[in-house]
């Protein structure tokens, strides 16, 4: 099985092009997350990007009005919504901006896995994360959560494996949770919300190798 790799958290040049073998880059469109890059660098920051990688957006909340002026400056291929949005203002979002969506479940326990189910009609894809504390910002954590709570429980649609994957656990994630597609941020970053080049070319070659 070839698994796939989502960086999140792009936000210079550098960052980008360490990170040209992976499939999915994500940019962080929410100005309370150290990883907040604005529409301005984005756009300029994409041109480093190679053409079979998805652009990901990540908003929270969101104005929808928001969504589609940055999905169309920046060109974005994805969205990701890690917020409170509801079915009916994903199915909004997906009737407006006309682009695949994927919706972030954090994760706790087995009721929190359940709540994907009521999505899979309205996004094309499901990622699980850990879920942040109460003062906590959405997702880049570095925090994991119990990965068996995936057993027997996994999407009809596709989905991705999120929450404090690095290089010393990722395989142990793919093997027990059989994901296709990895997320990771904070495990490849020197301090939090500032990616580490090297971590992140060795995260790829060591993912894509096993």
């Amino acid at each position: 099985m070839e698994v796939k790799i989502k960086i999140c958290g792009i936000n210079n040049e550098k960052v980008a092009k360490a990170s040209k073998d992976a499939d999915f880059v994500g940019f962080v469109f929410y100005q309370k997350s150290p990883r907040f890059v604005d529409a301005i660098r984005a756009r300029e920051i994409s041109k480093t990007i190679r053409n079979n990688q998805k652009k990901v957006g990540l908003f929270v909340n969101a104005d929808i009005n928001v969504m589609q002026h940055i999905t169309e400056y920046v060109g974005l291929d994805m969205i990701q919504l890690h917020g409170k949005e509801s079915i009916d203002e994903i199915i909004e979002i997906k009737q407006r901006l006309n682009i695949p969506i994927i919706k972030a479940i954090s994760v706790s326990d087995k009721n929190d896995v359940r709540l994907s189910k009521k999505f899979e009609n309205c996004c094309d894809m499901i990622l699980f994360d850990t879920k942040p504390n109460t003062n906590d910002l959405p997702g880049g954590s570095g925090k994991s959560f119990d990965w068996n709570l995936l057993e027997n429980s996994k999407p009809s649609i596709k989905w991705m494996l999120a929450g404090g994957i690095d290089i010393k656990n990722v395989k142990d994630a793919i093997s027990k949770t059989k994901a296709s597609i990895i997320d990771v941020s904070s495990g490849v970053e020197k301090e939090r919300g500032i990616k580490c080049e090297k971590k992140i070319k060795e995260f790829i070659r060591y993912v894509k190798k096993n």
